[in-house]
């Protein structure tokens, strides 16, 4: 089986550059006073499931010569094969070497600079030669050892190496349990594991400190996953493409978002890193309390004007709060809706937290996190089991540190659906009594799941709708969370946590099959904003969406917290604006309208609300006009995020 040590030789000499290149990182960047060992331990281990599957990806081009048939029985050969692979190994290293100097620059791995500067590759090594000569030493040095290590032992393992003599069969079969025995170990590395789903970025930073989540990562990785992504039109689709010129998208960009009345910002790098000019002494610290309602729908919300009050509890509640009349989700599934509610970043272009390499590597600082430095706790609370849709590591990248799953509400009564975890009143009764147990103000985040496909109720009782009408399973479900809903509201109003909290009660994405063709019905989801002590009952019918919901909060909180939202306060008197992914496709809203557009093509413009349907084919001067302002948001954004200005980039920075 010498074909296969082979393979496992290569596999150990990457493995060996890549630790190299992680303890050289941590070496030259990390803030050593504020790390602790166990935790360096676990940003070791999770890089290694990392550098196993980078490998099982860069070293396919290698398992395929090693074992093509009657060609790898020659040694003349196999001697070709380990030359063109030293030079692939050489290649990847000097690319970590490139990653491992790119990194102070922007604070986050090489990912989409290879396919955006290829014309510029040999200018950035002459510049880098020259900035960082004693670097380029030490990785000269390093890469002689691993050049020279590497013909001293593969002369050996080839010393020996024949198959001339062997029988057919025995050949083929050696050659296919070799192949079975690559594949398997590949399959699982590729994956990180063994587990249900593939890894993902947000598996690197289940860390306290983003820094340890970078530690965790590798520039080949990144770099792979971005390509990947940009193949499958996923992550930064068209972002090569310019718009309108850079200082023209920040300022109009800027103008949109921030209100220069009503906030500051400190430095002029950062367009979107802002505060409110509340005093210091201003700040209100109580409760946030966020019920993310799964495919609720404004189209069955009867305040709304729903066609169907599926949700009498939340109307009759919504004439106490601040009711949105044309509030949207910034996408159609539910890991968008909570990294746009928590981000506050749209998740255009693959801009999930959990998924995202550029999003997943900013040294941000979310809702959270931002509430955490104010001593508040922090929760995630789903009634799924323990990692369902990979929400433990989005919401402790978030800075969300109580994360309680099924596994918790099982062992306290409650009661299982059988298909996706506990029922909707069981798992908000139980955030009740976490509530009522705290002595600090809190921030929890209550994802709802009753009203998901199959829509499992607990009893034939909660059937309301005949199954003549359309979607009635689904309509009983989302009654069946509003009475959740109801219940747990029912027990609040007796706690004393309940008068200094604020309730947002907001929609993840609508229910795609009930709102058809209609593409406001297809964003419009209800929220309602409640606090009676300190809001007073309104109806806002400005454009709001996700986005909006962080510096929302800041503001009613009288919050001097940073942060680089590209939602803005609701109570801000501009117009309201917005960013839905639609599948390839974006869409933009303001002004009462949505601009479908694919690439930089708008390709269709709607009027809403949703009982509108005109659909505009032609260019008149509003849409002219509005087009424009979509050029200079979507740009803006594609400038923050590829030039990584969204925050400061703060930490230890060694040349």
């Amino acid at each position: 089986m010498k074909r296969v040590a082979l393979f496992f030789i290569s596999l150990m000499f990457l493995l060996v550059s890549l630790l190299l290149y992680r303890t050289s990182f941590l070496l030259k960047y990390a803030d050593l006073p504020g790390l602790n060992a166990a935790d360096l331990l676990s940003a070791f281990l999770v890089g290694l499931r990392f550098d196993l599957s980078t490998s099982a990806y860069v070293l396919i081009p290698f398992a395929v010569l090693v074992f093509l048939p009657l060609l790898s029985d020659s040694k003349k050969y196999m001697k070709l094969v380990l030359s063109l692979n030293l030079c692939w190994l050489v290649a990847l290293d000097t690319y970590l070497f490139a990653d491992l100097l790119y990194y102070p620059f922007s604070r986050r791995h090489l990912s989409f600079e290879l396919f955006s500067s290829k014309g510029d590759m040999l200018s950035v090594a002459r510049t880098g030669l020259l900035a960082f000569p004693l670097d380029f030493l030490l990785f000269s040095l390093l890469l002689a050892g691993l050049i020279l290590s590497y013909f001293f032992i593969f002369r050996r393992v080839l010393r020996d190496y024949s198959y001339a003599g062997r029988p057919l069969s025995g050949k083929l079969l050696m050659n296919a349990a070799g192949i079975i025995l690559i594949a398997a170990f590949s399959i699982i590395a590729a994956r990180g594991g063994t587990q249900m789903k593939p890894m993902k970025y947000s598996d690197a930073f289940a860390f306290h400190s983003p820094f340890l989540g970078q530690l965790a990562l590798n520039g080949i990785y990144t770099t792979m996953r971005t390509y990947y992504s940009f193949r499958e039109n996923r992550e930064m689709k068209g972002w090569e493409k310019r718009l309108c010129p850079e200082e023209e998208a920040a300022k109009k960009g800027q103008e949109m978002i921030v209100s220069p009345d009503r906030e500051e910002v400190p430095d002029a790098r950062y367009p979107l890193y802002r505060h409110f000019r509340y005093g210091a002494g201003e700040f209100r610290p109580l409760n946030v309390v966020i019920f993310v309602m799964e495919s609720w729908s404004s189209k069955f919300v009867g305040a709304l004007g729903g066609e169907d009050d599926a949700t009498p509890f939340f109307s009759r509640l919504s004439r106490e709060g601040v009711l949105f009349r044309n509030f949207f989700s910034n996408g159609q599934r539910s890991t968008e809706a909570i990294s746009s509610i928590l981000t506050s970043i749209p998740p255009s272009g693959g801009m999930i937290l959990s998924q995202s390499g550029a999003l997943s590597q900013m040294p941000a600082k979310f809702l959270p996190a931002l509430l955490r430095e104010k001593g508040y706790a922090t929760f995630f609370i789903h009634g799924a089991k323990y990692g369902s849709m990979g929400f433990n590591a989005l919401a402790k990248q978030t800075g969300l540190d109580g994360y309680i799953s099924k596994e918790d509400i099982m062992k306290t009564g409650g009661r299982d659906d059988h298909v996706w975890g506990v029922y909707d009143e069981d798992t908000f009764l139980y955030a009740h009594r976490l509530f009522a147990a705290q002595r600090k103000p809190f921030l929890a985040v209550i994802f709802s799941l009753s009203s998901h496909t199959p829509y499992q109720l607990p009893s034939e009782r909660f059937r309301h709708y005949k199954p003549a009408r359309p979607f009635h399973d689904f309509l009983d479900s989302l009654r069946y969370s509003d009475y959740a809903l109801s219940r747990f509201f029912d027990e609040a109003r007796k706690a004393e946590y309940f008068g200094d909290t604020l309730f947002v009660i907001v929609g993840d994405h609508t229910e795609g099959r009930s709102t058809g063709d209609n593409l406001s019905d297809r964003f419009s989801v209800p929220c309602l904003i409640y606090a009676p002590r300190y809001l007073k009952p309104a109806v806002l019918p400005k454009t709001a969406t996700q986005i909006d919901l962080v510096p929302t909060i800041l503001d009613i909180l009288k919050s001097r917290a940073l942060h680089a939202s590209f939602g803005k306060s609701v109570f801000d008197d501009r117009e309201g604006i917005g960013l839905a992914s639609f599948g390839n496709a974006d869409v933009f809203l303001k002004g009462g309208w949505m601009l479908v557009f694919l690439g930089n093509e708008v390709t269709e413009a709607y009027r809403f609300p949703r009982t509108a349907k005109t659909v505009y084919g032609t260019e008149t001067p509003e849409v002219a006009a509005l087009k424009k302002d979509e050029g200079h948001y979507v740009q803006f954004f594609h400038d923050l995020i590829v030039h990584n200005r969204l925050y400061p980039h703060d930490g230890k920075e060694k040349p």
